[in-house]
């Protein structure tokens, strides 16, 4: 009997594996494609946009004056400021109040509104501009296509020129969300050196390569929707559903009403990376479970508007964390069955065997590095090949959320706490 639930699982395992390779090396060639045609786009043109910068701040007096001085220096010929402050408990309203003007406005949410979320803020926020903002005299004229909103967050540092890289796919008017790589700027250690490279893995692979049939899902920082698409997904509380990855699931629903969504790659948003291993875990069990929850919506894959290939990839897109888990599962029991029963975890015997196994694991992690270098010559795989052992054990490190992200999922807990921000540098003036 235990034969034959090994071989079965042998079997999912491998069918997993093969899956999330093929499509990997789908995706690497698509992203290829994309940026061949993106990169040498010229910028579009901001001014035909109004932006309204959207920034959540729960207790984030260490860094909302950096982000909002950052804002305040993109290039953007139309733009409003809105920081909702979330109920906090520390110097937020202060530190907001000291660096007041004309060019910011600050939604202030209290007790028992405030604190029920990310999403309950941005909705507010949206509420905001849709009902009152909009409707002040020096805002009435934009009508809702041409009003984009972009979440910045409290951390965040938003390249100065990214309008107009980001108005070029909006002039296309079946785009709804656009997407800007997301990068760390405070590089300090080996944990934040590997987020930094883990985020350009997955812009420069799976987000790049989706935006080549326009299924590039939303991210939380940097995103910018266009005001049409919001209000065609809006319910009674407004565009944000109560998600743990709450953007993912926005991403979702848009391309199941017919918009696009794509990645920018020439304009990013700055963020800070985690330094401390067990506020990682924390956060990337928060995403997984995050990535379950929406799993449980891909009925809207069968919505008209998504066929052929952009149903497959958003479905992909979907499943990964099922992937995670049988291929975490396979490895943990192969593990115990190696050192416990003296049972191979490899084919040692066989040279070519163990090749193929070793390149089908490490596969998609290679090819996931190898965007790092694309389009860079010897230098570019002088460089893939410095990185590639360093991320493949930081992959490694990370593997443990996928068991505590499942642990919490089964148990109904979504609950969170929010990551506690570090001290930043005065931003210039």
């Amino acid at each position: 009997m235990l034969e034959w639930v090994l071989f079965f699982g042998y079997w999912i395992a491998f069918v997993a594996i093969l899956i999330g390779y093929v499509w990997t090396l789908v995706l690497f060639v698509a992203g290829g494609r994309y940026l061949k045609i993106w990169r040498p786009a010229p910028p579009g043109n901001e001014a035909d946009y109004l932006w309204v910068f959207l920034v959540p701040a729960l207790n984030e007096a260490v860094t909302i004056t950096d982000s909002v001085t950052r804002l305040r220096n993109v290039s953007a010929t139309n733009k409003i400021i809105l920081v909702i402050n979330d109920g906090s408990e520390d110097d937020t309203g202060a530190v907001l109040d000291s660096i007041a003007g004309p060019d910011l406005q600050v939604l202030t949410r209290v007790a028992p509104n405030a604190r029920k979320g990310k999403a309950a803020a941005l909705n507010a926020a949206f509420a905001l501009v849709r009902e009152q903002i909009l409707n002040q005299p020096a805002y009435a004229h934009w009508s809702p296509d041409q009003v984009v909103c972009c979440i910045v967050d409290a951390d965040g540092r938003l390249d100065a020129a990214a309008p107009s890289m980001v108005a070029r796919h909006f002039d296309d008017p079946i785009v709804g969300g656009v997407q800007c790589s997301v990068r760390i700027y405070n590089q300090t250690s080996y944990l934040t050196w590997m987020q930094a490279l883990e985020f350009r893995v997955f812009g420069g692979l799976y987000q790049v390569g989706r935006s080549r049939w326009g299924t590039a899902f939303m991210g939380g920082n940097g995103q910018f929707n266009r005001m049409t698409a919001l209000e065609s997904i809006s319910k009674a509380a407004g565009p944000w559903a109560d998600f743990l990855t709450e953007d993912q699931e926005l991403g979702l629903r848009q391309l199941a009403v017919g918009w696009w969504g794509v990645q920018e790659p020439s304009a990013s948003v700055h963020q800070q990376g985690l330094n401390s291993l067990r506020r990682l875990y924390r956060q990337r069990t928060r995403w997984f479970q995050g990535n379950l929850q929406v799993l449980g919506e891909s009925r809207r894959l069968y919505a008209r508007q998504l066929y052929g290939l952009r149903r497959i990839d958003a479905l992909m897109a979907l499943i990964l964390p099922a992937l995670q888990l049988i291929v975490g599962t396979a490895v943990l029991v192969a593990l115990v069955l190696w050192i416990g029963f003296g049972i191979p975890y490899l084919p040692i015997g066989n040279i070519w065997l163990l090749l193929f196994f070793v390149q089908l694991s490490f596969g998609p992690t290679i090819l996931g590095v190898s965007v790092i270098g694309r389009g860079k010559g010897w230098s570019g795989i002088t460089r893939v090949l410095v990185i590639l052992v360093p991320y493949i054990l930081y992959t490694w490190l990370l593997w443990p959320v996928v068991f505590y992200g499942l642990f919490r999922q089964l148990r109904g807990n979504s609950t969170w706490s929010k990551t506690a921000r570090e001290a930043v540098e005065p931003p210039p003036a």
